[in-house]
């Protein structure tokens, strides 16, 4: 079987890392203030980037904060509402709930994750290839966030696996002991070619048990609005959906040496399918257009590597898709400071059930040939309309254990263990119109476990006041297995009755390391350099019983990244520096590659070659007058394939651009506060977006002579697509006071298609002309305005 790759306030205490921040780097303001005392100069940020509270300036790595209340009155509720404003991070977003995150550059098309997400201190997500990890990524809405945190850069020491090219971390409102709030916000918006939809949102924190404890629970439903029409089946507004959510956090803290917080976040998004588009135009580009109405792509057949979008946002399936994805997350923090060491544990379990159904009509079971054409024209007969029904389940159990020592010493330390346990479930099953009194296609079901023990530790030797070296260290082992049994079917090993093969395992260990020397020049000026590196785990392939034509494992990637940095606050405070250049080199990268395997195409991971990643990255914040700020984020990142390895079949070579990574990006904002009247301020602001050419995936197919003609001049690099830079424009304006505000807003004023994904097997098919290119795009979302109201107490 084919595995499905889907391209298709104040400090509460910080041993709960839980602080007050306004985001000096991006400018952001600080919550509901009046205009007398908006920020004019850079507001101090602490972050928990190396698992103890320290003020950002301080970090020696890339670190990018963006505060909850900024990420509010921005409207920025996912990754693709801000990615743009984090220097070096790049996004494929598919559709709600489905986005591959890279940072510096570090994407080679491969299943296994590079940038891990965390909730607070617990991981969410795969750590290995066999869960989708790179796409199912837990993109968690921002309501009654803290702020997030972007750690840019390898994190193999303190957090361990598949953070090769850093991490984002999600840090929740912690529940408040001293005081009562409730919080409460509703708004619409409306998109231009599409819906008009709503949501409501509310907050409440209640203290207990005299000030020793409180509790904190959220939710929100958003309607998520759509704007792709299908002709062919006469449906508007096909990828609408809603996203659901529930919080709950409770903390209790008798006494300064004690703590224990429990939290448990869950979130559904449901859609009628991806945001995209039907378009013309792949890699295996040229001949002429199929008669009207034919095919479901159109048919305009533009220069080779070139897109173009037919009939307006239309996707054009022979039945109506949907998608489902639920994650949860639970965890329970308990710190305790028996003196002049803190010991804190964090155990968590996180759930992942992500289901889809999929017209695989027009989808690509090898180069040129569509399910729809393969089925039809080669296996049953008559006219096949496939379909491909998939979920991916996966639960995760953590442990951290760790010890540190008190803050402000000369000799500062921290030594833990780690362990982790998951389970992943991946069922798929292909389905077709008729099939003319033969088996049916089949399915297969894969079942695979994970497991990771690692120690590490950490430690910062000061050797003057201003000078100071960080160094850390962390080794790694872990063992897995994996196994697929085919369904009953014409298309599983050996067309039988179902299979249950043994299962296939693997083990393997990893050692990471950083150091980080930092001089502070001056209290506003730092210096800084940093060595580190990552890496992501092999594992054992889900190949079924008897296959032959493929590895039966992989091996780990890894990464070493140099780094210079320097932060600095100057004219007063009212100007921030925030710089940084990187060199990564990325050895035996992982890819995800199509193989024929005992006659059939299967997924599989493999070891493709070596590639590197360099730049540079810039945050600056500007207060030049009372109530007004600005900031300017950005990036340039060079990241090319360096060599890649005979056994690789992707068609690709060295010196080709990684997949999704923009070569410039960069992201500009403004807001200006003044007292409006006596009890209100008034404010405004802008943001101007631009996200520069990227390429879509390598062709990862392999050739099927008995089946396909020749590819004739297709060469390597010419496997896929180079996508257009866009920019977004987006205004807000509003009055607030501290109880009270609300807000207009418009975004994507420009109305602009951006390419957020392109896949070329999105309507290749078959015509009596010959083969057709096509494919799909997911794109940004349309023009849209709307309005918000929302209330504290």
């Amino acid at each position: 079987m084919h595995t499905h790759k889907n391209l298709g306030r104040g400090l509460l205490a910080c041993s709960v890392a839980t602080c007050a921040i306004v985001t000096a780097g991006q400018a952001f303001a600080a919550d509901a203030a009046p205009a007398d005392a908006a920020p004019t100069t850079v507001q101090e940020v602490v972050v928990t980037a190396n698992k103890r509270a320290e003020k950002l300036h301080d970090v020696a790595m890339g670190v990018t904060a963006l505060g909850g209340d900024k990420l509010d009155t921005q409207q920025a509720v996912s990754f693709v509402d801000y990615a743009a404003q984090v220097p070096s991070l790049a996004l494929q977003a598919i559709g709600p709930g489905e986005s591959r995150l890279t940072l510096r550059g570090e994407n080679s098309g491969g299943v296994g994750s590079t940038t891990a997400v965390y909730i607070d201190e617990s991981p969410f997500g795969s750590s290995n290839a066999l869960a989708n990890g790179s796409i199912t990524t837990g993109d968690f809405d921002t309501f009654d966030l803290q702020r997030v945190e972007v750690l840019r850069g390898p994190q193999g020491t303190l957090y361990g696996a598949s953070t090769e090219g850093g991490l984002i971390k999600f840090v929740l409102n912690a529940p408040d002991p001293t005081r009562y709030s409730v919080a409460a916000e509703t708004g619409v918006q409306s998109v231009e070619h599409g819906q008009t939809a709503a949501d409501v949102k509310a907050m409440v924190n209640l203290p207990l048990l005299g000030g020793q404890a409180a509790l904190r629970l959220g939710g929100y439903d958003e309607a998520l609005p759509g704007y792709v029409n299908d002709p062919l089946l006469g449906r508007r507004d096909v990828n609408a959906g809603r996203k659901y959510g529930l919080r709950a956090s409770f903390l209790y803290q008798p006494n300064d040496q004690f703590s224990v917080k429990l939290t448990a976040v869950s979130q559904l998004t449901k859609t009628g399918g991806p945001n995209a588009v039907d378009v013309v135009g792949a890699p295996l580009a040229g001949g002429a257009c199929p008669p009207s109405g034919t095919m479901p792509a159109g048919c305009f057949a533009p220069p080779a590597n070139q897109l173009s979008i037919t009939n307006g946002l239309t996707r054009n399936t022979f039945f109506p898709e949907s998608f489902e994805d639920r994650i949860e997350n639970f965890s329970g923090e308990l710190v305790w400071n028996p003196g002049p060491v803190s010991v804190t544990s964090i155990t968590s379990y996180g759930i992942l059930n992500l289901s889809f159904d999929e017209d695989a009509t027009a989808l690509e079971a090898a180069p040129g040939l569509s399910y729809g054409s393969y089925f039809s024209n080669l296996i049953y007969g008559g006219v096949q309309t496939p379909d491909i029904a998939q979920l991916t389940g996966l639960h995760k159990y953590t442990e951290e254990l760790r010890i540190a020592s008190r803050s402000g010493g000369q000799f500062e330390w921290q030594v833990g263990g780690f362990f982790t346990r998951e389970n992943t479930v991946i069922q798929q099953t292909i389905n077709t119109t008729s099939t003319n009194g033969l088996p049916p296609p089949g399915g297969d079901l894969i079942t695979a476990k994970y497991q990771e023990w690692a120690g590490f530790a950490d430690a910062t030797y000061h050797f003057t006041p201003q000078f100071d070296v960080e160094a850390g260290l962390r080794w790694s082992t872990n063992s897995q297995s994996a196994q697929t049994i085919d369904y009953y079917g014409l298309l599983t090993t050996g067309g039988g009755p179902t299979t249950v093969p043994a299962p296939y395992t693997s083990s393997g260990s990893d050692f990471t390391y950083s150091i980080a020397p930092r001089w502070h020049v001056t209290p506003d000026t730092l210096v800084y350099a940093r060595v580190a590196t990552g890496y992501r785990p092999g594992g054992p392939n889900d190949l079924p019983a008897g296959a032959t034509g493929a590895p039966r494992a992989y091996s780990s990637d890894a990464t070493l990244n140099y780094e210079v940095g320097l932060r600095s606050s100057l004219f007063d405070h009212r100007l921030s520096i925030d710089v940084a250049a990187f060199h990564v080199d990325w050895t035996n990268m992982q890819i995800f590659e199509e193989l024929v395997v005992n006659g059939t195409p299967t997924g599989v991971n493999n070891n493709a070659g070596n590639a590197k990643s360099q730049g540079v990255e810039w945050t600056i914040g500007l207060f030049p007058v009372q109530g007004f700020t600005l900031s300017w984020t950005g990036s340039y990142t060079d990241a090319k394939l360096t060599s890649l390895s005979p056994q690789a079949t992707i068609l690709a070579q060295s010196g080709d651009r990684l997949p999704y990574v923009p070569t410039w990006q960069t992201s500009l904002d403004g807001e200006y506060k003044w007292a409006l009247t006596a009890n209100y301020d008034g404010f405004v602001g802008a943001t101007w977006s631009y996200i520069g050419s990227r390429h879509s995936d390598y062709n990862t197919y392999q050739y099927l002579p008995s089946v396909l003609p020749p590819y004739g001049d297709l060469s390597p690099g010419d496997g896929y697509v180079k996508l257009p830079s866009y920019d977004t424009f987006a205004i807000r304006a509003g009055v607030e006071n501290d109880r009270w505000r609300f807000e207009i807003y418009g975004k994507n004023l420009g109305d602009a298609r951006g390419i957020t994904s392109y896949s070329s097997s999105g309507a290749t098919y078959m015509t009596s002309g010959g083969l057709e290119p096509g494919g799909t795009i997911s794109i940004i979302q349309p023009r849209t305005f709307g309005a918000e109201l929302s209330v504290k107490y």
